[in-house]
């Protein structure tokens, strides 16, 4: 076990308001060490060796993991918030018992924008097939991971299809799902 305890610091209101609430924790032991194999093991986390730091989204909670702190944003109760701190716990510990079978990323993950996947979608003015109003609004919501490019049919069209290929590796290298 790498870690022995994550203790609550605070629980306070998000920024963003909505009712929500963030909080922070730390950690027994520094995690600069397990932040490469969370890095492989989280496909659309941001791992910032410089700054050890390892960022990362599960569903509309941001975590981001510092040295020995840890913060999660977006969270409903304080119930929800013990029920991630169990959880990361869980992942910090179970991802350092694995290392042998993981093989560590020391790299940050060049994310592209919802600009670089807005130049690859049809851009068909009105079409709004996929459910959002634009192909701006699609495309920040594949970069968030809150929509999957399926949902735009006319991807999938002959004439869209080298662009698809491109969308859908840029969306998988980042760990999303595509169908």
């Amino acid at each position: 076990m790498y870690l022995s305890t994550i203790s609550l610091i605070y629980i306070k209101p998000c920024t963003t308001g909505g009712g929500r609430i963030k909080f922070r924790a730390k950690l027994s032991n520094p995690v600069p060490e397990v932040m490469p194999y969370l890095n492989t093991v989280i496909k659309t986390g941001l791992y910032l060796p410089s700054a050890q730091t390892f960022t990362y989204k599960i569903d509309s909670h941001i975590i981001n993991i510092h040295e020995r702190n840890l913060t999660c944003t977006q969270l409903t109760n304080e119930a929800e918030c013990y029920e991630m701190i169990d959880q990361l716990y869980n992942l910090i510990n179970e991802t350092w018992e694995n290392r042998d079978n993981i093989v560590p990323n020391e790299e940050t993950r060049e994310r592209p924008s919802a600009i670089q996947l807005y130049k690859l979608l049809p851009k068909k003015v009105g079409c709004k097939v996929c459910g959002q109003g634009s192909c701006m609004a699609f495309a920040s919501k594949l970069i968030l991971g809150t929509t999957r490019l399926n949902q735009c049919t006319l991807m999938k069209e002959e004439a869209y299809a080298p662009n698809y290929l491109s969308l859908e590796a840029h969306l998988q290298l980042l760990g999303y799902e595509t169908d």
